[in-house]
């Protein structure tokens, strides 16, 4: 098949930056031609207010250039992932006018929050799911605490879904778990289009032979990704149970300076910044354990398989899909989310209970073989594929090696 993947890249480098890339290298792997349609954040800067507004609810540029490389390539199906802000949902209308079936990832839950989060003063929040229009984040600024930018992109969403009724146009949608396909339903989307299929790692780092006595975390550094709860759990007091447990804290975003300030006040704190993926790779089979305390509901949590990956167990905040992926005293240890002390308990009970380490590291890499390869994935990929060629016009072959 001929497959164009559409992609907005963030400013930050996060993991539905990395799935894309993964993606288009496993559909290669099997066969499959793979062309790309690409936007990125950083283009905002240069842009007018005004021009930035019109392209996030219609985007003309985008229209044009994705026509003209439909015609040079003539793609069998067409892939978006992050469409937000510079690609837009003009884009489907786009495909549909040549009658090529679509698939959507549903990375994030920007369908039905402005701020792709489903999360609001710390807490989950669901006020907006079941709106028409998101007129609760407008009223709190959810969106980068900013009301007309939570305005413009309430709004967008609005126009997509309502009036251009982009959303109708989509054949399959792809949930990354069962938590947010849930929530996804609830918004309005049908559950005949939306499948599960989780997010994989490649390449197989394979299981570590030893590990180094510190922690890990991975992500971006933001509030929701659970920054503060872990520097609070790492904060040099006199009875703290980590006081002889360094964590490396790797990646960008919005909280880097704060994770600087601690990581220069505090020995057992070390900020490596954004690394390429091969590289961490490496920093997570050297550690003992990773940490992921994320507060919001995440629809899925990509450096957690990684770390499954390589044989490293998990200790993880108990919210959103993350029980679908760690399983308490089996391969990873829960924690209360937002919860410091409860985080630090854990961590040091798994720190330095090297039976349960053991244990629990064999089964984290049991459960990436068993769910999280690029062969579970392609399955399940050409399955959506197969779904939305079907839906869009039953006549065409869907059959896949």
């Amino acid at each position: 098949m001929k497959i164009l993947q559409c992609h907005n890249f963030y400013r930050f480098p996060g993991g539905e930056d990395q799935v894309f890339h993964d993606e288009s290298w496993l559909l290669k792997n099997h066969g499959h031609d793979v062309y790309h349609y690409l936007r990125d954040n950083r283009d905002i800067d240069t842009m007018p207010r005004v021009d930035l507004v019109k392209a996030t609810i219609w985007n003309r540029q985008t229209i044009n250039e994705l026509q003209a490389l439909i015609e040079q390539v003539t793609p069998d199906l067409i892939h978006f992932h992050n469409t937000f802000p510079l690609i837009s949902t003009s884009a489907y209308h786009t495909a549909k006018s040549f009658d090529i079936p679509i698939v959507q990832t549903l990375h994030n839950y920007r369908y039905m929050c402005p701020s792709a989060t489903l999360f609001r003063n710390g807490k989950e929040c669901h006020a907006c799911i079941d709106k028409k229009v998101a007129i609760p984040a407008i009223i709190h600024k959810c969106y980068r605490s900013d009301r007309k930018a939570t305005a413009l992109t309430a709004t967008a969403t609005a126009i997509q879904r309502s009036i251009k009724k982009s959303f109708q146009l989509v054949d399959r949608f792809i949930a990354l778990s069962e938590h947010s396909r849930r929530h996804f339903e609830r918004a309005g989307l049908p559950p005949s289009k939306i499948l599960v299929k989780p997010n994989f790692v490649r390449p197989d780092p394979g299981i570590k032979e030893s590990s180094h006595p510190h922690a890990v975390f991975v992500g971006r550094l933001t509030r929701e990704k659970g920054i503060n709860t872990l520097l609070e759990a790492w904060q040099p007091t006199l009875n703290n149970p980590l006081q002889d447990i360094p964590i490396r804290i790797i990646g960008q975003g919005p909280l880097e300076q704060q994770v600087r300030h601690s990581a220069e006040h505090n020995q057992n704190i070390s900020y490596l910044g954004q690394m390429k993926h091969d590289e961490v790779l490496k920093e997570v089979a050297k550690a003992r354990l990773l940490v992921f305390p994320s507060i919001w509901p995440e629809p899925f949590g990509r450096s957690m398989i990684e770390a499954f990956a390589t044989g490293t167990p998990v200790v993880a905040s108990n919210t959103g899909s993350i029980p679908e992926i760690v399983e308490n005293e089996y391969n990873g240890l829960h924690f209360a989310p937002g919860n410091a002390l409860d985080l630090q308990r854990k961590v040091a009970r798994l720190f330095h209970d090297q039976t349960l380490l053991a244990q629990t590291g064999l089964a984290a890499r049991m459960t990436f073989e068993r769910r999280y390869t690029p062969q579970q994935n392609i399955d399940v990929l050409h399955q959506a594929y197969a779904e939305a060629i079907d839906s869009n016009s039953p006549k065409m072959d869907t059959h896949f090696a």
